[in-house]
């Protein structure tokens, strides 16, 4: 079916192309005007001179009409026009301003009258200043307008979250924006590959975000690069539906952020916005667990000016040379805690603070272990200090628009960010100053576009831009050694750890890593009329470098096992990894042609065709045909009926390309002490940590300078009970002992594509209101999935492994080769929490019993004891049937692997209904305008993300269910209404979203017993699906709901639960914007504001990326199973409190 579909689609547009002549449409970015001047009896006026003009710069461009009287400007910047019409023996015309946006196509017809006694004067045509309907527009979408841009409440003041506020969004799957920061937490975030939000159904890490038409693309992680100040922005357009051939690597929607240029005006503005803990309410949960108010201050100051260049006595560029430029600081003041020890006694090699507390306390349970000679454990001090953990921010852009000639027009640009943010989820901390990590994001890009205009037919338009994007998660000293000291805490009894020197952990929010990704991008399009088609050609060209380094133990790693150790220089264990590094190359090709035509005045056709290549992966046949109508049956501009179709793709993920294809081979070395033996008589361990230890605290530079240190030890060895050569402590990281890669991709990889068509009705009801009414299909096929290939392969005759179990016995020998262990396979007693029972020593008559029902989730695996490598170890029911039926895999000298295939599907069809007014006077000093958006819609997938992986592994037809975005309902209300000055002449923005409930997964823990090596196992279940809600906090243990889950057998295939069975929270959120305008003379204006975010302060709960799991099963529970039943469904999250937010805009 899907198929049939694209080849219809496909031969539809290339059809039209073919009868049109061929090629592009609908200019995003940019403006075009156009229409047609008659004398009153209706017939053309031929060589008439129109002349449009930019009234914030004063630039003008000019044509003549052709010989059907018809005028059409290109490549026009969004901003404010007058048109002005003169011709021999006719009086002149002008319009008053008509504001545009990107993409507008304005239409503007003259009728002009004979000249008489007042030919000198120019009549201004008053009828009205710009339709609110764009008859000729044939791709769906939204703008945000500067206005609105600025009264919207937006919490983070991220220009991208406005985007929420369109109908057909929806945030990313496992989104965690806009949920509270509770205290002692450590939450997880979505992965970076989730994207930012989702438009029209698309997978949210499939949207183009660019500025001013360029790249600002992450390619890694599929977000975006650079967030501008919300002050430099003139325009946020989303396209849900890019019925046009020009652009592409999107497979979802398109969403450009449009800068703000200079005009011949000098104008500035000063800003800042203010944020304290003393004006916020406390998180619920924060509240629950009486944790009080974290103290936390924000302050964001910045400026804008903008005008024509004027050097004084050197150059007056009035008339043709513009700037604008916006710089905005913001820090979030915030303290951690750090609480630890140190050791009383230092280490002659290392150095660490001089402790805060004067108190010594044992690193033992007995103090007589410190006083002892020799002494057995050390003593410690109490480390307190309260450290600055702030985000800073500093973000600037800026750009210059210069006229060249006449016909040629220039525009250079700069964004640059520096962002350091160092805080913690957590009120206190064991690190030291030296080890705290932050979250950096630097980037820097300079671009340039430059519009040529061939005469009254042809407009060239070339784009070209360099970028570099630094994001990492290190320390202030990211090469210095990890130095890790465990001690007894003296207050909770509990072994702790101090971190000193720096620290290379990945959190559940962030990779220890550090990129550089450098980005070249050139565009060029040439637009040409003939008649009434417009013909539009291009290429898009980029080339992107990114270069990771993997910053995991790569700087080496040293444990002392307690204070004593560290005092006296033993090291207990010793990690480097080498080869972290990551270089992904990628080219990109986009080849385009459309055209756009009208056969009859009331209807505009667009048909192209997109060519795309990226060099990363091998698929090569990329052809995007697009088609798209848009007619008028009224003939009066005011209403439109739309209709569009395409096929769109994807852009390569670099994360996955990295990982899988271009560094799947054996570069990564990793060294770890503890792989070396575990006999308390196997000195192999002793000596090499003892020759690590003298060289504390350097780590080495190469994987042969450490290798050539455990050669140069093992002679000195006496009687090693295993191998000790350059191999001992070693292992291969991206390659199985067969020399296989354990990250792989099909050989027949391709990108991500989508179905897409949309049919629309847009129509003004009365002056300046406006409804509109559009219907999305959107099918996205070949989607990246993940599997296992050396999962094992289950043999004929058999319906799954627990049938294959029960017959078969397991039998492990020791190392002698002169007694066995068996284990034998029952369906016993589902409450058992072990799964081991009987005879599991090794001897001629062992008998250990597993029980394939158990509810045990141990992977333990079964170990005969092998001197010098590995102790004795009877194993967890899963381990051991693992370990039975490992002779049954592809590669047995290693378990899991992964491969990336294009086996993913999507789908989204949706109704978006909104009703929008522009700003009017509404009498008695009222005025107002809204934009009211609501959606029907249903979403569903077979995954997460590129990576996902299926219950039962490679088979995702099981997994298609509700996408964890699916809100079936979702209103978007936003506006701004003026008051009297009665009431103060306050201006009001509300900004108010609410989603119906989402779906949530319900895993069982994150075990794997279906025994494929993947922890996506699910439940049976054997109630209602309706039964499955989530619970508010404190609310009754749903004891029968309970009682309806259980385990399938370990090797059964499945549960029977499908995915995404579960139903979520609902979603709502109120947000306030109220501020006042004070004028100062005819130049200056004061517009204190006060933003309330949540401004009822409501409780509304949300999963966020967290898992929802079953652990509840046994009969006799533990504290820790008994705490996950009474949370059982229970969100872990809220969205965020009441915050207010303060702040001034001066305007001169």
């Amino acid at each position: 079916m899907l198929a049939r579909i694209s080849t219809f689609l496909f031969s539809v547009t290339l059809l039209m192309a073919v009868c049109t002549i061929a090629a592009v449409g609908q200019d995003l970015d940019d403006v075009t005007v156009s229409g047609r001047v008659t004398d009153s009896n209706g017939l053309a006026v031929v060589g008439a001179t129109v002349a449009v003009t930019l009234t914030e710069t004063g630039v003008a461009r000019t044509i003549v009409t052709d010989d059907d009287g018809r005028y059409r400007f290109l490549k026009l910047k969004p901003g404010t026009y007058k048109i002005k019409v003169t011709a021999d023996g006719f009086g002149p015309q002008e319009t008053p301003d008509i504001p545009t946006i990107s993409a507008q196509n304005v239409a503007k017809d003259f009728t002009l009258r004979p000249a008489d006694v007042r030919a000198e004067q120019v009549v201004t045509v008053t009828e009205d200043s710009g339709p609110p309907v764009d008859t000729t527009r044939t791709i769906v979408g939204g703008t945000i307008a500067e206005r609105e841009i600025e009264e919207i409440p937006n919490t983070t003041r991220n220009p991208l979250d406005l985007v929420l506020t369109l109908g057909g969004t929806s945030e990313e799957q496992l989104s965690t924006s806009g949920l509270a920061e509770d205290r002692g937490a450590n939450p997880s975030s979505a992965p970076l590959e989730q994207g930012n939000f989702s438009i029209s159904g698309g997978t949210a890490y499939s949207n183009n975000i660019t500025i001013d038409g360029l790249d600002n693309n992450d390619d890694r992680s599929s977000r975006d690069r650079f967030q501008p100040s919300l002050e430099a922005i003139a325009e946020v357009q989303v396209i849900a539906n890019q019925f046009s051939a020009e652009y592409g690597r999107a497979s979802g929607g398109r969403v450009n952020l449009r800068t703000r240029a200079g005009g011949k005006k000098l104008r500035g503005r000063a800003f800042f916005f203010y944020r304290d803990d003393a004006l916020n309410a406390n998180s619920w949960y924060n509240n629950s667990r009486a944790i009080p108010r974290p103290d936390l201050r924000e302050m964001v100051p910045g400026f804008s000016l903008s005008g024509p260049v004027f050097i004084p006595k050197i150059y007056n560029g009035k008339n043709r040379t513009f700037f604008s430029s916006t710089y905005e600081f913001s820090k979030l003041d915030d303290t951690t805690l750090i609480d630890t020890y140190i050791p009383v006694v230092p280490n002659p090699r290392y150095t660490l603070p001089t402790p805060t507390g004067t108190t010594q306390f044992c690193d033992n349970a007995s103090a007589t272990a410190c006083t002892a000679v020799p002494p057995t454990a050390g003593f410690i001090q109490q480390y307190s200090q309260l450290y600055a953990t702030p985000n800073k921010n500093h973000v600037w852009t800026a750009r210059v628009d210069h006229r060249l000639f006449k016909n040629n027009d220039l525009t250079f640009a700069i964004q640059f960010a520096k962002r350091a943010n160092r805080r913690t989820n957590g009120s206190s901390t064991t690190r030291l100053e030296n080890a705290f990590q932050e979250k950096n994001n630097d980037t820097i890009a300079y671009n340039i576009t430059d519009n040529h205009v061939f005469g009254a037919k042809a407009v060239n338009q070339f784009r070209a831009q360099w970028s570099k994007y630094q994001p990492s998660f290190q320390t202030a000293s990211p090469l210095d050694p990890v130095v890790l000291v465990s001690f007894r805490s003296p207050v909770t009894n509990s072994v702790q750890t101090l971190i000193a020197g720096n620290s290379t952990t990945s959190t559940s929010q962030n990779f220890a890593d550090s990129r550089t990704e450098t980005r070249w991008q050139f565009q060029d399009s040439l637009t040409y009329l003939w008649k009434n088609h417009t013909f539009k050609m291009g290429v898009d060209v980029q080339d992107v470098k990114s270069a990771v380094l993997g910053l995991g133990d790569a700087t080496g790693t040293f444990n002392f096992g307690s204070v004593l150790q560290y005092s006296t220089n033993v090291v207990t264990r010793y990690r480097q990894n080498f080869g972290t590094g990551q270089t992904v190359k990628n080219r990109y090709y986009g080849v385009f042609f459309n055209d756009e035509f009208k056969p009859w005045s009331n209807v505009t056709i667009s048909a192209g065709l997109r060519y795309e290549r990226e060099t990363a992966v091998s698929d090569t046949n990329n052809f995007g045909p697009r088609f798209g109508i848009a007619w008028d049956p009224f003939k009066k501009g005011k209403g439109v009926i739309r209709f569009g179709t395409g096929i769109f793709y994807n852009r390569v993920l670099l994360r996955t390309v990295g990982d899988s294809i271009q560094n799947s081979g054996g570069t990564l070395v990793s060294f770890d002490s503890n792989t070396i033996g575990t006999s308390a008589a196997d000195s192999r361990r002793t000596f090499i940590l003892n020759a690590i230890a003298a060289n504390f605290p350097n780590s080495y530079a190469s994987v042969e300078q450490l290798r050539n240190l455990v050669t140069t030890v093992c002679p000195t060895v006496p009687s090693p009970l295993g191998p000790c050569n350059s191999n001992t402590g070693f292992s291969v990281g991206n390659l199985s002992s067969a020399g296989n890669p354990l990250r792989s991709v099909d050989a027949d990889l391709k990108i991500p594509e989508s179905y897409q068509f949309n049919v629309g009705f847009e129509r003004e009801l009365f002056k300046g209101w406006v409804f509109e009414a559009n219907y999305t299909w959107n099918k996205t096929a070949r989607l990246w999935r993940d599997y296992n290939p050396n999962a094992p392969r289950l043999p004929a005759g058999f319906t799954d492994w627990t049938q294959w179990l029960l017959q078969n016995t397991f039998v492990l020998t020791n190392q002698n080769g002169t007694t066995t262990r068996t284990y034998s396979f029952v369906l016993g007693a589902t409450n058992d929490p072990s799964g081991v029972s009987g005879t599991c020593s090794f001897t001629a008559t062992s008998q250990c019993i597993v029980n394939l029902n158990s509810i045990s989730t141990s992977s333990t695996a079964p170990a005969a004891a092998v001197t010098g490598t590995n102790g004795n170890s009877t194993g967890g029911p899963i381990g051991i049937a693992l370990a039975a039926i490992a002779r049954f895999r592809p590669d047995q000298t290693v378990e899991e692997t992964s491969r990336i295939g294009s086996r993913g599907n999507a789908f989204y069809h949706g109704v978006i209904l909104e009703l929008r007014s522009r700003y009017r006077k509404l009498g008695a000093g009222f005025g107002a305008n809204f934009r009211f958006v609501y959606t029907l819609s249903s979403t569903k997938d077979d995954g997460l993300n590129n990576t996902a992986n299926a219950e039962i592994n490679g088979d995702f037809s099981r997994e298609w269910a509700r996408s964890l975005q699916d809100r079936r309902h979702r209103l978007a209300w936003s506006g701004s209404f003026d008051t009297p000055y009665w009431f103060g002449r306050l201006k009001f923005s509300p900004l108010l979203r609410w989603g119906s409930s989402a779906p949530f997964n319900l895993g069982a823990g994150g075990t794997d017993r279906n025994l494929d090596d993947v922890s996506t196992d699910r439940l049976n279940f054997t109630g209602s699906l309706s039964d499955i809600r989530y619970r508010k906090p404190g609310s009754p243990v749903p004891t029968e709901l309970l009682a309806q889950f259980s385990l399938q057998p370990i090797g059964a295939a499945s549960g029977n639960l499908r995915r995404n069975a579960g139903t979520g929270p609902s979603l709502f959120t109120f947000d306030l914007n109220v501020t006042r305008e004070f004028k100062i003379g005819e130049r200056f204006r004061i517009r204190p504001v006060a933003e309330f975010n949540n401004i009822f302060n409501a409780s509304v709960f949300s999963y966020g990326s967290e898992f929802i799991n079953f652990q509840a099963l046994s009969s006799s529970q533990t504290a820790a199973q008994q705490l996950a039943r009474e949370n059982f469904l229970v969100p872990t999250r809220t969205y965020r409190q009441r915050e207010i937010r303060l702040g001034v805009r001066f305007d001169f």
